[in-house]
């Protein structure tokens, strides 16, 4: 009897422990006090794109769209012989700064980054390869960054710059003799 009432204890233990995983995982899934937040609609999608990030930061990560950048010239006014639109007046901007490109760095790892509209180039990201360790004195924006791959006996330094909005890079390596 004392085997069978164990078991049954057991039992019960392991799918009381069984239970408060799963409802862990659900609440996790599904946010801890349920989804607060409704889904966009696409008029609300649209309005959040065409307006201006709030916090002005060009060297943040892009959107998948390029942020307005402000023209210095304004919207006329409509006059009373401008038929009247229902779709929102949006001025032609040109991009702040270019998309991300992707520069291999001779096999020792890959570096992101893109031209900003003031000539300086933003380092998105330096991803070594294995073998190789990345070090960068400039993660930040800068007219010529410079980052350096370090392996056993070789060394790969990638300097950047923009020529015309384009990243260009200058690749030299170094081997250890």
């Amino acid at each position: 009897m004392r085997i069978g009432t164990g078991v049954l204890l057991w039992l019960a233990a392991a799918a009381a422990a069984t239970a408060v995983g799963m409802a862990a995982v659900g609440m996790i899934g599904s946010d801890i006090f349920g989804s607060s937040q409704e889904p966009l609609t696409q008029a609300e999608v649209e309005q959040r794109l065409a307006t201006p990030d709030p916090t002005g930061d060009p060297a943040g990560v892009p959107s998948g769209s390029p942020s307005p950048s402000p023209s210095g010239s304004e919207t006329p006014a409509p006059t009373p012989t401008d038929p009247p639109s229902d779709e929102p007046e949006v001025e032609p901007t040109t991009p702040a700064v270019s998309a991300p490109v992707s520069i291999p760095a001779d096999g020792a790892g890959t570096v992101i980054a893109r031209c900003n509209a003031d000539g300086t180039v933003t380092v998105v990201s330096a991803i070594a390869n294995q073998g190789f360790e990345v070090d960068s004195d400039d993660d930040e924006r800068d007219d010529h960054p410079q980052i350096k791959f370090e392996g056993d006996d070789v060394e790969v330094e990638v300097r950047l710059r923009c020529i015309d909005g384009v990243v260009t890079p200058e690749i030299e390596q170094k081997t250890d003799d």
